[in-house]
């Protein structure tokens, strides 16, 4: 059996059944044999991060391993920015590229290379791989390759490399003989006490609170989130990343929190006394740059299957009571059975609080960029929301079209939003949509992509025209790099360098190219007949490229400033309203 054969059978046997990539020298026996097996699908993307991103948004979507196959040298470590998104938000991929033959290799020789193309891969991707090696002999192929699925899923997901020299792809092997991998047996935890300290913890608290984190749903727990949180009756915040696992109008979601997040998430976790953190690493976008001003009266939990996201904090200013390693789908059915059998008062003056919070908070006043021809961030994000159906799934970017999507987007049962939340690349959005359309192609799917983003994945509109994906593609078009203007305004005087047109940023014309390319397409400008263009956007069937004109002006809040503590960042509620609080005010002044 040929080797690059062996290599797509195995894949196959895993579930998988489409890979990304694009071909070159030292990839095309792997290609070939793609193109040979019935069970697999090759999508050829415009470009190898295309590749790694779009095997990223197959496995976001699928729950199965994501594929990309590249060549060697260029081919390679043009992968590296999708493999440091999979890596950095724990999605099982597995990156295959080829390398040039066994026998034109460097090894010690004081060169840079000796074979066309020759880059050693494995020590560029190490420090962002779960696993990384080259194939040494071809009768070492099936260990790899099972060692580098076993680590894609185990513990933290991640992601994985196999580096696979030209003439081995080539080799005729008998897959009889070859050698395979043990994994390690790992003791588990005993689980059941920690998580009935943490349960007794939280429910004796009087102003408990429960943050959800991206971990739930990379990989998906498989747990019902919803009835999870009504079974603990606590206030509900979340990271970006968890956005979606509550919809918007369940009693107990207080939205997200943090630097770019709505006061009312970040009143509830500053004045919690005790935070139970569920798949959550408490980035610094979450607790802010000033880690002792993070929930400052709270008592903290987190269970999380890395415990050196739990340990970070260790004399940095936030102290983890509650430490327990633990994958979640083993540790929220015990913490979901705590909650059936404890019986609770309830918190009676927390909850009068909140409510008086949500009275004054729950409805932000963001700007209303009334700019003739241009259209409000906020607004068509809330609106938007009103016809994408119950249960899409949504990609968005970085940048603004994130912050505003994430801060006003209306969720509702079943709706998944995926994005590169830790990497965040501009160019993300696009190419994993073709993953996710790619994975399941029946389906439709929304993908928000600002205008500095699309520049840089903007021949994958190829790729969706050529495939006819059901993708709506909305082009945030502000006419520059928003989120880096309203930075250079709070670090550099507004001395803009490279964000926008007249300070060097070159753009084209979104809508002529999209007609180029082939997609139908409208542009909305006017927030008058808004309505009217998304109904008629949502009744096409097929591909389509939305261009929306937004002020160029307009910017990204609420937003804490840096080097200032989450609290500080809040203005003071009305003198009656005050007088009325419990003993810790909303946030000291």
């Amino acid at each position: 059996m040929k080797l690059s054969s062996y290599v797509i059978s195995f894949l196959a046997e895993k579930g998988v059944d489409r890979v990304f990539g694009m071909s070159g020298g030292a990839a095309v026996h792997l290609l070939d044999s793609v193109s040979k097996y019935d069970g697999i699908e090759f999508i050829c993307s415009q470009h190898e991060q295309s590749a790694a991103i779009s095997a990223d948004g197959y496995a976001r979507t699928t729950g199965r391993l994501g594929v990309a196959i590249t060549t060697s040298g260029p081919g390679a470590t043009n992968l590296l920015t999708g493999t440091c998104c999979s890596f950095y938000d724990s999605v099982p991929t597995l990156m295959l590229t080829g390398q040039v033959a066994s026998h034109r290799l460097k090894g010690d020789l004081d060169i840079r290379q000796r074979g066309f193309q020759e880059t050693d891969v494995v020590s560029i991707f190490d420090s962002v791989t779960k696993y990384a090696a080259r194939l040494e002999k071809p009768e070492d192929v099936r260990y790899c390759l099972e060692k580098a699925y076993h680590l894609a899923f185990e513990g933290r997901p991640g992601t994985v490399l196999v580096d696979i020299p030209d003439d081995f792809q080539r080799a005729e092997i008998d897959p009889d003989t070859l050698r395979g991998f043990t994994a390690e047996t790992k003791q588990k935890d005993v689980l059941a006490p920690k998580i009935a300290a943490v349960a007794e913890a939280l429910f004796a608290a009087k102003r408990p609170a429960v943050v959800l984190g991206g971990g739930l749903k990379t990989p998906d727990c498989g747990f019902d989130i919803p009835s999870l949180v009504t079974a603990l009756g606590a206030p509900v915040v979340t990271s970006w990343a968890a956005v979606d696992l509550l919809p918007h109008d369940h009693a107990l979601n207080m939205g997200s929190f943090g630097v770019y997040a709505p006061r009312m998430g970040n009143y509830v976790v500053q004045n919690a006394d005790f935070l139970l953190c569920l798949g959550t690493r408490l980035s610094q976008n979450l607790t802010g740059g000033i880690l002792s001003s993070f929930a400052r009266e709270a008592e903290i939990a987190m269970i999380d299957i890395s415990s050196g996201e739990m340990e970070k904090f260790d004399g940095f200013g936030i102290e983890v009571t509650h430490r327990i390693e633990s994958r979640l789908e083993d540790a929220l059915p015990l913490l979901k059975d705590q909650a059936d059998t404890v019986v609770r008062q309830g918190n009676k003056e927390w909850q009068a609080t909140i409510e008086k919070w949500k009275h004054h908070f729950g409805q932000e006043n963001f700007d209303p960029d009334d700019q003739e021809g241009c259209i409000n961030a906020y607004s068509f994000i809330e609106q938007l929301s009103q016809f994408v159906p119950a249960g899409e799934t949504i990609l968005a970017d970085t940048g603004g079209n994130l912050t505003w999507t994430c801060n006003a987007f209306r969720f509702k049962p079943e709706q998944r939003l995926h994005s590169a939340w830790n990497n965040t690349p501009m160019g993300y959005s696009l190419p994993a949509a073709i993953g996710a359309a790619a994975a399941e192609p029946e389906k439709n799917f929304t993908c928000l992509i600002g205008d500095g983003g699309l520049m840089i994945c903007l021949p994958e509109l190829a790729t969706v025209v050529k495939h006819n994906m059901k993708i709506k593609i909305f082009l945030f078009n502000n006419h520059g790099h928003g989120i880096q203007k309203q930075t250079l305004e709070t670090w550099l005087d507004a001395n803009y360098v490279g964000v926008h047109e007249p300070s060097g940023l070159a753009f084209t014309d979104f809508p002529s190219v999209a007609v180029s390319m082939g997609l139908k397409t409208f542009t909305l400008d006017n927030k008058d007949r808004l309505q009217d263009d998304l109904e008629e956007v949502f009744a096409v069937e097929g591909p389509v490229f939305v261009n929306v004109e937004i002020n160029p002006g307009q910017r990204l809040f609420p937003v804490l400033k840096f080097g200032a503590a989450l609290e500080n960042q809040l203005p003071a509620l009305e003198a009656e309203f005050i007088e009325e609080q419990m003993v810790i005010p909303p946030f000291s002044m």
